[in-house]
């Protein structure tokens, strides 16, 4: 309908003759337009979580920032994902995100995997977390494994496959549907931090063994076979985020490190 006049017209004006015939325009009805969008939210963070259920994101995410997610002692607890934000001394803060649990088949659809996998494409780094002391009677280095692979083939979705990315071509089309496959190839190449949790519950005697070292440098070699961009250095580490604390302030400082380098 025909604009009015509102009171921005008069703020400045000494004098606001002939306010009232204005104030009393009406606008005109007319045909209006009608529009029906799906709205989809991402989450932008610094740094995503990835890992099988019941690994520890959340609790890592509760000992490193102030956010509260559910813990608990089965899998599944995190159904939708989450953020929080880890703040340094010196003001800085970078934002941790828990994307929910993985599982085999993820980048198929299985356990809701597309959902949680779209939320790891507007993270500038990946940090995967793998239960060092098999718990559920898991192994740490072919959970690795498996998470690199359900990337990897998330992030080649649409782009190397026929009908797939034919799929993919009539769901995001345009700069936006070129951005989203933008975002996709990279995944793999994205910094990315290994963190074996749950260190604490290794027996010591088998840490006195070496364990603990035997257990890193096959995370290493199992982050090179399936093609994970692991940090030189010190891209892996050991810690315990739910019971001692163990590396999480050596991490907190890999992690800034991290992130300050992709931007």
């Amino acid at each position: 309908g025909r604009p009015g006049v509102g009171n921005m017209a008069y703020a400045n004006r000494p004098h606001t003759s002939g306010i009232g015939a204005h104030m009393s325009q009406k606008a005109v009805p007319g045909e209006g337009e009608c529009s029906h969008l799906e709205l989809e939210l991402k989450l932008i963070a610094d740094v995503g979580l990835v890992g099988f259920p019941n690994a520890g994101k959340s609790s890592l995410l509760t000992a490193m920032s102030r956010a509260r997610p559910k813990v608990a002692s089965y899998p599944f607890t995190t159904l939708h994902p989450l953020v929080g934000s880890i703040r340094y001394r010196d003001g800085h803060s970078i934002v941790m995100a828990d994307v929910p649990g993985l599982i085999d088949g993820a980048a198929e659809g299985r356990g809701r995997g597309i959902e949680f996998l779209r939320h790891i494409e507007r993270t500038k780094a990946l940090a995967y977390v793998v239960d060092a002391a098999g718990v559920d009677g898991r192994d740490p280095v072919s959970d690795l494994r498996i998470l690199g692979k359900e990337l990897r083939e998330y992030g080649s979705s649409g782009i190397f496959g026929g009908e797939d990315e034919a799929g993919d071509e009539d769901d995001d089309d345009g700069e936006h549907g070129e951005e989203t496959r933008r975002r996709r190839r990279e995944i793999m190449n994205r910094p990315s931090l290994i963190l074996a949790n749950k260190m604490d519950l290794i027996p010591e005697a088998d840490a006195g063994m070496g364990r603990r070292e035997e257990l890193l440098f096959r995370l290493r070699l199992a982050a090179e076979e399936v093609g994970i961009a692991v940090c030189e250095d010190d891209g892996i580490l050991g810690i315990s985020a739910g019971v001692t604390g163990e590396g999480l302030r050596v991490l907190s400082k890999r992690l800034r490190r991290v992130v300050k380098e992709v931007e």
